[in-house]
């Protein structure tokens, strides 16, 4: 690419922004503009202090300090990478090269443009100054031979930025079928997750569990020591003494343990960061004092890595515009029409199944609703998180000492179930809003609006229950509950279930949002539904407080009456599930009568484009 095609190329790029910009409005550009400031704001006290931190705390600080600060400071860089890797998983060239394929330039220049245009990145602006500044204050502090650590940073930001782009294009390469193309995006949103959860699972692990089992023995020791002294074992200068001596010992071998322990973790830490390429950067830097060794060999090795990621990188770009991925014989036989199956009459499928108790409209309905479910990307997403919720109390649970009292546990369980709840309102509390165009379907169906709602309700239960039981029988299984308690939480979680839904429907009709195909992303946000919602959240603990009145009523009749073992919990419970089936029979049929009433104004809403 020579000159000229270079600067066509950069003020195409620009204009394609400064449009981009102008088409989102006025508003958007406003908070776009602040949050850039922010951002340079940002970049700017992390360089001062970086600088001060080079200056004054680094010289004196032993090599693994050093070591252990580099690693901070590249993990929360990377963290806040992940973040804009996430908000934008799918790579979006900023200039099109099927756009210009039909030019005489090079696909080479305009990949080298739509790559450079993917360094300014927000948090490059904030994150690069900081590391800078606490190079150069190493450098004037220590030595000269620390600014050896600005090439190796280069090298660092090239890798992580190629490898990124060649990660976004491959994942580009893979959404081509749109199927898939959510499939991919709720795994990397959940690979995300997860890995976000690994201090929790150190938590679970718990390293450092030595320091308190000596804690425990210091204190079972000292108790012992109490008990001889008051059985006139000893004199209270023989007490005073043998104590001394316990928390010498115990000094003693805190120290020793955590020395040994530090040298453990530095250990750990030097061969995570010279296995892992992400860490061949903090290493170099942190070592740079001892020996320039280490940083020639890491600028070395992220240059090769940043300089095969972009030539992968770019070969996927070329073979993604050609449409190689789109063509060939296997796309020619994935698009080819395939025969269909024979016709089993004896073989009923999911959506001709008819539900016991309910009528054929509402049958229809769930079974229809709960296979989108199980295909949306949506829902994947929803239930990510019981899946983290399990994780992190779970450990929480498994690695606490103590047991609660028995009162406490029916508690604990409903609560854990409640949460479970909770974690669908995006889902139950806009249900319409993730139908989209679909929702036609049901504005043109002759079905009673009532048998709609239920159908619509039926479909959530395996997926909310499902979760609510296991959380249950977790509970119920690290802090058992006496035998009644278990049906009573049940009967609970079912009374609690449906009163979320008639709270959730009447959401769903009257603060209907439209969602993006694929995300859980809203489009065309507007004001009063949002504070709807949020009236929801804080209104529905309130709602469950009859549903949660047989736990009080149980514990109230054993500590004023004096009267146990009797199942008042399981009793109460089972009435109030009735009274709450009743009641949602009749409530269902006034949400079906709102629903004929607004479902233009629905329908409206949810087949919106975002503007």
């Amino acid at each position: 690419m020579n000159l000229e095609h270079l600067r066509a190329f950069l003020w195409l790029r620009w204009r394609l922004r400064y449009n981009q910009f102008r088409r989102a409005g006025a508003l958007n550009a406003v908070f776009f503009s602040i949050y850039a400031v922010l951002a340079f704001m940002a970049s700017i006290g992390l360089f001062v202090t970086g600088l001060m931190v080079g200056l004054f705390a680094m010289p004196e600080a032993p090599a693994a300090v050093r070591l252990y600060v580099w690693d901070g400071v590249v993990i929360v860089f990377l963290f806040f990478w992940m973040i804009g890797l996430l908000m934008e998983v799918q790579r979006a060239e900023g200039l099109a090269l099927d756009k210009v394929l039909h030019l005489p330039v090079s696909p080479a220049g305009g990949f080298l443009i739509n790559y450079l245009s993917s360094l300014f990145s927000l948090t490059l602006i904030a994150f690069v100054p900081g590391m800078v500044g606490l190079i150069l204050g190493q450098s004037i502090s220590i030595s000269p031979v620390m600014l050896l650590g600005l090439p190796l940073l280069t090298a660092f930001i090239l890798a992580l930025t190629a490898v990124t782009y060649q990660f976004q294009g491959w994942l580009a390469s893979l959404m081509v079928n749109q199927r898939r193309r959510r499939t991919v995006i709720v795994a990397v949103t959940a690979g995300f997750i997860l890995v976000s959860q690994l201090p929790n699972l150190i938590n679970v692990i718990r390293p450092w569990e030595d320091a308190v089992d000596s804690s425990k023995r210091l204190q079972e020791q000292r108790t012992e020591l109490q008990r001889d002294f008051a059985a006139k074992k000893m004199t209270l200068p023989e007490y005073q003494k043998k104590d001394q001596e316990l928390q010498k010992e115990h000094d003693a071998q805190n120290e020793e343990s955590n020395r040994r322990q530090l040298a453990e973790l530095e250990r750990i830490t030097r061969v995570v960061n010279l296995v892992l390429p992400i860490g061949w950067f903090p290493l170099g830097a942190a070592t740079l004092p001892d020996g320039v060794l280490p940083a020639l060999l890491g600028t070395l090795g992220l240059g090769l890595i940043g300089a095969f990621s972009l030539r992968r990188a770019y070969r996927t770009t070329v073979r993604l515009y050609t449409g190689q991925f789109t063509s060939g014989s296997a796309a020619s036989a994935s698009t080819a029409p395939t025969p269909a199956p024979p016709w089993d009459p004896n073989k009923v499928r999911l959506v001709e199944r008819t539900l016991p108790w309910v009528s054929e409209h509402a049958s229809a309905v769930a079974t229809a609703a709960f296979r989108s479910l199980t295909r949306a990307p949506e829902a994947k997403m929803m239930l990510l998180a019981p899946i983290i919720m399990v994780v992190v109390f779970g450990g929480v649970l498994m690695t606490r000492a103590g047991s609660p009292p028995e009162a406490l546990r029916p508690l604990m369980a409903i609560g854990a179930a409640t949460m479970i709840v909770l974690m669908s309102v995006q889902l139950i509390g806009n249900q319409f809003g993730y139908d989209r165009a679909g929702f036609r379907a049901y504005v043109l169906c002759p079905s009673p609006r009532r048998e709609i709602l239920l159908g619509k309700n039926l479909a959530f239960a395996p997926l909310v229950l499902g979760f609510g039981f296991f959380a249950l029988l977790l509970i119920g299984t690290v802090y058992p509950m006496r035998i009644d308690h278990y049906p009573a939480a049940i009967a609970q979680l079912i009374s609690m279930f449906l009163v979320f839904c008639m709270l959730a429907n009447v959401l769903s009709i009257f603060a209907p949002i439209a969602m993006a195909a694929g995300s859980v992303q809203p489009q065309n946000v507007k004001m009063v539904p949002v504070l709807l919602q949020l009236v929801f959240l804080m209104f529905f603990p309130v709602a469950l407080v009859p549903v949660l009145l047989p736990i009080g009523v149980e514990v109230l009749v054993e500590e004023v009456g004096e009267v146990r073992g009797l199942p008042v919990s399981l009793v109460l419970s089972l009435i109030i599930l009735t009274v709450v089936v009743f009641v949602y029979r009749r409530v269902l049929t006034w949400q079906g009568e709102w629903l004929e009433a607004r479902e233009q104004k629905i329908l409206e809403v949810v087949t919106s484009k975002a503007e």
